[in-house]
This record gives structure tokens, sequence and C-alpha cells, in this order.
């Protein structure tokens, strides 16, 4: 119960003002959550880049470019370079579908009764 009791001296625009121990927790808290929610937001904003690299490859390969050359730190940069990757392992394995199908269709064509 004594913490509840005690105050706090904050400064506020030259004065001094005493601010009550609970609202000091509760400011506290309330820092807490707005840190963990803007964890929460950039966690997502990772994994739709991350997404969308995948799905779009033009759009991981830009936005990699982007991220990796032009951001300040580490972590962005980090991000560019994992989006840079997964648009070029898209087009890739695109590229890869595509001369497998041409082959196989290739192949089964001539035992198709319209092979001329």
């Amino acid at each position: 119960m004594e913490e509840l009791n005690t105050s706090k001296t904050v400064m506020q625009s030259g004065t001094e003002t005493t601010m009550p121990a609970w609202l000091n927790q509760v400011m506290q808290l309330q820092a807490g959550r707005i840190h963990s929610l803007i964890d929460i937001l950039y966690v997502m904003n990772v994994t739709w880049l991350y997404i969308f690299s995948l799905i779009y490859p033009l759009f991981g390969i830009i936005f990699g470019i982007i991220l990796s050359s032009g951001s300040i730190s580490d972590a962005g940069k980090k991000i560019g370079r994992i989006c840079l990757v997964l648009g070029i392992i898209n087009i890739i394995l695109s590229i890869l579908i595509v001369v497998a199908f041409i082959f196989i269709g290739g192949i089964f064509s001539k035992f198709s009764p319209y092979y001329l």
C-alpha cells in the first residue's frame, strides 16, 4: 500500500508537479501496451512484405532493392535482402515450371492422335 501513496515529481513546462504513484503505473502500463501494438504491427507489415514478394516477384525485387539500399537500420536492410531473394526465387521457379510444362507438352504431343 505504500507504493500507492508515494508520488513522483514531474517537470511540466518549467514547473514541478507531483504525480500519484498509481497514475505513474497506469502510464507505464499504457506505454507497454503501445510498444506491444507497435511490435505486432511491425511483424504484420514484414509478413505482408514477404507474402507479396512471393506472389508478385517484381514487387519483391523492387522493394528489396529499395529497402536494402535505402534503409538506415540493419533490420531494414535484412528485410530488403529477404524480399529480394524471395522475388528472385519466385521468378526462377516460374521459369522452371514453364519450361517443364513446355517439355512435358512436347513429349506427350508425339503420342497424341492429332500429331502431324
